[in-house]
């Protein structure tokens, strides 16, 4: 069968995509995955097809000669025909289900709503109650079963009640007029956590609550799946408490009549937004719970009349009403991506657009209303900003950012002016600014705004007071230097302060290694003096303005790291007190010019080599390397790069070198002390490619990796991927700046007896569920060869609960790790796979959406055998695949055997008197287990625990039959029986151990 392009693109063919602009963009987008994706073992022989049909493609699809017509048709019959054909079988009685709908477009992984209209258009009509309804299981999946981290939202209620909120999204926004918090997207609502967290600083029990229900916003909106966990969790609530009123009321009135059910349908439709799932459950809950009710003619959702909008308010149309008469919303929505009109409580439309989105849009709609009450027009813009993304073309957007536009043009500036002033703590010009807004806009007012300034201007002032009633200079000084910090422009400050005397004792020093210039000067005991540095580079500073502010503070040195290397820089010092400055300070003046040294070099060792290394080099300097020892050049090189190599060299000889910068400064040669660095070059041995790493029982992890004799191997790791690869030759210095030495045990002696010859091993802590990496590396004179990465995480860990056979195949339950984008599924029938890339087994990989589909992992084999499985979690790092340790579990598959046993006695006149028991399978090979023969005297025993021991067999492979035999022991007691029994109570799930037809159990 042909490829049909609109399918392989992914484009829309109901109605079919025909702008040609969109198709080529589509395709460079698709050939860009293709390409990426060649060596894929999964979809890497699709993905270099459809690269090579990419001029076909275009042929088709673009230009006068394309077909495009003729493929939208056969996509609609190629998606649209399985289903078609269903829907005609399904569809014979009259009606389809909700239910029938939904597994069917789970079956054929299409929206329900593509579904639904296919129905639609076959003629047949969705029901809302099918004869036959499993009442049931609507019931346990709407009521019963409590969604997934319901304990942990439960235990928040008592702190959301110390705030008087229903919710997080109530807590995040108490105190606003934002309604609908729960449509914004979950970063919005994670910043709004954050920022949220700052009002709770006090040491109290309300502040402490504040603080951690912020806290677990940010873990609750950390992603769009967590959001959609706690969204699933109030819906839940909300219908739960809907139902427990309405089961409250059938209790006392004993039934629920027509006004009574058609209230209760008519909330929960406004959580589904859905009117026939609504009655759906409400029927399934009075059913089940068996209340007696009336919905006879409550059932609206056959009605044409009745639409639901997205708010969930429910809209009678039969006047001919077009938009929801409680939010405004229109009732038909035209699909934003495809242009269909689609009635606004859909999810999903049949291009695939998801409806949420115009949810999102009208909540940050809301968002900015907010922010341009409150004047704040570049917060308010990036909310329509990003309301425009996700409904495009929107009227209510549209019209937001034009009456944006007009506030901004009529008070933006003052805005703006106000917002500067306060910034600046001038608030006594602010007090002026926010009057003169509230006279242009008498509606306005922000009480955070307001207390602040208030706030600022009246301490400022008392503290004004009491310089004017001091007595004391001192005091005078201090109190004015207070009022100043609070409010800089407050009336009569700056008339009672006195400038201050210049700083003394000023220096500037440079330090080459640090890359800082350090200024100096003799700070007095006056507090309410500042200092202020200033820094130039075109001459000496004799004012304020001749250069740039880089420090204002208490205190008497500044460290000054903005600097460049071999340039001149001139400083001076001012003392401030309320804004007024003393003259430049009084010292030693001197140009600063710092040469910054060379940083970390380093010598790595190979065969008749030395790599050194160092640290980018400044702006402006060369790095020059000579030979000390043995003697040699004066001056080997002279390089700008990060590092030089010296070859030629003789291995076993240590080789001492110098490296020091040069700089050009004002037309002369500048030159470093420089740094001193040696190492023996020698052959480097072969890198440790083999480490292994996996969880102990102990809570620890154990490694394993094989090591030559004579190799000394340390194990290094961080917490961060490191930049080296497999074979690199680095100095230990540069690799301990990037990574940390790992602090072995010894391994336990069950794990020490598994070593292989030549293998080695240790066990580590390593506690939290932090990733961490782990290289083996080997160590060579002051160098060390880089080896494998391996990892060790907790949280990354697969759990296997169990594997079970269903309808022929192995299902796999596991706890999966979080963040998992698949899983792979190794197994053998010999032994467990040694780690993921065991050429010996079976593999098969499983995406991340099939495991969410299926709810395991499911192997399309069941052969009667022992599968001996490990399955790893896969993740998806920086455009590159990691995997997590191998999970091992034993499915045993093994076919029942039936094993039967003889029971023979050899009696002799003199003694030797012996009993031989001979087991077999039917005269096939089998493996026996461990078997127990038990005795007891007057009857065969029925039990294990009621018999003693008379002889052990061990297990063992038998090719077709094994004879055992025991000599008889002396005394022993009349009518004895014996009978053979599984040590292993186990095995008689694997197998079936009875005596051989005609054999007897006594023995005497």
């Amino acid at each position: 069968m042909a490829e049909n392009w609109y399918i392989v693109l992914e484009l829309s063919f109901d109605p079919p995509v025909e702008d040609e602009q969109k198709i080529e963009e589509r395709l460079i987008e698709r050939s860009k995955f293709w390409s990426a994706h060649f060596n894929d073992f999964k979809i890497g022989a699709q993905c270099r097809a459809w690269n090579q049909a990419i001029p076909q493609i275009r042929k088709d699809m673009i230009g006068p000669a394309n077909i495009r017509k003729q493929l939208a048709a056969e996509a609609c019959d190629i998606v649209y025909g399985p289903v078609d054909k269903l829907l005609k079988t399904i569809g014979r009685k009259g009606y389809i289900t909700p239910t029938e709908v939904d597994k069917l477009s789970k079956n054929k992984k299409l929206s329900p709503d593509v579904v639904k209209g296919r129905a639609a258009k076959l003629g047949i009509r969705l029901e809302a109650a099918a004869a036959g309804k499993d009442y049931q299981a609507v019931y346990d999946k709407y009521y019963k079963t409590k969604p997934p981290k319901a304990a942990v939202f439960d235990g928040l209620r008592q702190m959301l009640e110390t705030f008087h909120a229903g919710d997080l999204y109530q807590f995040l926004y108490m105190g606003t007029t934002i309604k609908d918090a729960n449509r914004l997207p979950y970063d919005k609502l994670k910043q709004r956590a954050i920022e949220k967290k700052g009002e709770f600083k006090k040491h109290d029990s309300v502040s402490g609550t504040g603080s951690k229900l912020c806290g677990q916003c940010e873990l609750t909106f950390a992603d769009e799946t967590s959001k959609e966990t706690y969204d699933r969790y109030l819906e839940y609530t909300q219908r739960k408490a809907i139902l427990d009123q309405a089961k409250s009321v059938a209790d006392i009135s004993g039934e629920l009549a027509q006004e009574q059910c058609r209230d209760y349908v008519g909330q929960l439709t406004q959580i589904f937004r859905d009117r026939v799932q609504a009655e759906e459950l409400f029927v399934a809950f009075c059913k089940v719970e068996k209340l007696v009710f009336s919905l006879a003619e409550a059932s609206s959702g056959k009605s044409g009349n009745i639409k639901v909008c997205r708010c969930g308010c429910i809209n009678d149309v039969s006047d001919g009403r077009k938009v929801c008469s409680s939010c405004g919303l229109e009732l038909m929505i035209k699909c934003p991506k495809c242009g269909a009109e689609n009635d606004a409580s859909i999810n999903v439309c049949k291009c695939g657009f998801r409806f949420e989105n115009l949810d999102k849009a009208m909540a940050l709609c809301e968002q900015a209303e907010y922010a341009m009450r409150t004047l704040d027009f570049p917060v308010a813009r990036a909310h329509l900003s990003d309301a425009h993304r996700y409904w495009p073309g929107n009227s209510r957007i549209q019209a937001l950012q034009g009456q944006l536009a007009e506030y901004e043009k009529r008070v933006g500036g003052e805005v703006a002016k106000l917002r500067s002033a306060m910034k600046d703590r001038r608030y006594w010009e602010a007090q002026r600014q926010y009057a003169a807004l509230q006279k242009l806009f008498p509606g306005y007012q922000d009480a955070g705004m307001e207390e602040e300034i208030a706030q600022a201007v009246e301490k400022a002032q008392l503290l004004l007071q009491k310089a004017k009633a001091a007595k004391l200079e001192r005091d005078v000084l201090e109190l004015c230097a207070q009022a100043y910090e609070l409010c800089v422009d407050l009336p009569g400050v700056r008339e009672l302060m006195p400038p201050p005397a210049p700083a003394t004792g000023f220096a500037v020093r440079t330090d080459p290694r640090a890359r800082v210039n350090i200024i100096s000067w003799v700070g007095g005991s006056d507090r309410s003096v500042k200092y202020t540095v200033v820094r130039s580079e075109s001459g000496w500073v004799q004012h304020l303005a001749d250069g740039e502010v880089i420090f204002r503070g208490s205190g008497d040195s500044y460290s000054d790291k903005d600097i460049l290397p071999g340039v001149s820089y001139y400083y001076n010092v001012f003392a401030e007190r309320a804004g007024l400055f003393s003259q430049g300070a009084k010292g030693d003046f001197q140009p600063a010019v710092n040469l910054f040294e060379v940083k970390n070099v380093t010598a790595a060792a190979a065969d008749g080599t030395l790599q050194l290394n160092w640290d980018l080099l400044p702006k402006g300097a060369t790095a020059e390397i000579s030979q000390i020892s043995p003697p040699g050049k004066a001056l080997l090189a002279a390089s700008q790069a990060g590092g030089y190599l010296v070859s030629g060299l003789q291995n076993g000889t240590v080789y001492q070198f110098h490296v020091r910068l040069t700089y050009g400064v004002n037309g002369k040669k500048c030159v470093t002390p420089g740094v001193v660095v040696s190492g023996v070059p020698d052959r480097p041995p072969q890198p440790v490619d083999s480490l292994r790493v996996k969880p102990s029982q102990d809570g620890n992890f154990e490694a394993y990796w094989y090591q030559e004799e004579g190799m000394e191997v340390r194990l290094y790791c961080a917490a961060q991927k490191p930049s080296y690869e497999l074979g690199d030759v680095v100095s230990l210095e540069a690799l301990e700046r990037e990574m940390q030495p790992l602090q072995l045990l010894p391994l336990s002696r069950p794990s020490q007896q598994k070593l292989k010859a030549g293998e080695r091993g240790a066990c580590f802590r390593h506690q939290g569920g932090g990733l961490l990496y782990l290289v083996a590396v080997v160590l060579m004179s002051g160098s060390a060869v880089f080896g494998s990465l391996a990892r060790a995480s907790l949280g990354e860990t697969v759990t296997v609960r169990e594997a079970r056979p269903i309808n022929g195949k192995i299902h796999i339950f596991i706890d999966p790790p979080k963040d998992a984008s698949g899983f792979v599924v190794l197994y053998r029938f010999d032994q467990f796979p040694t780690d993921i890339s065991d050429v010996k087994t079976v593999r098969k990989y499983i995406p991340i959406k099939q495991y969410q589909l299926t709810s395991s992992l499911v192997l399309d084999t069941m052969d009667e055998r022992k599968y001996y499985l490990s399955v790893f979690a896969e993740f998806k790092r920086d455009g590159e695949k990691d995997y997590s340790f191998g999970a091992d579990y034993l499915f045993d598959n093994s076919p029942r055997t039936s094993i039967t046993y003889s029971i023979a006695v050899s009696r002799k006149i003199f003694g030797g008197s012996s009993v031989q028991l001979e087991f077999t399978a039917g005269g096939r090979e089998f493996d026996l287990p461990d078997i127990d023969v038990m005795y007891a005297v007057g009857n065969a025993p029925m039990f294990k625990a009621s018999a003693q021991l008379f002889h052990a067999i061990p297990s063992q492979h038998v090719n077709d039959s094994l004879r055992v035999q025991v000599p008889l022991p002396k005394g022993l007691s009349r009518d004895t029986y014996i009978k053979a029994f599984f040590r292993d109570e186990a095995e008689t799930n694997r197998g079936q151990l009875q005596i051989k037809l005609g054999s007897s159990y006594k023995i005497s």
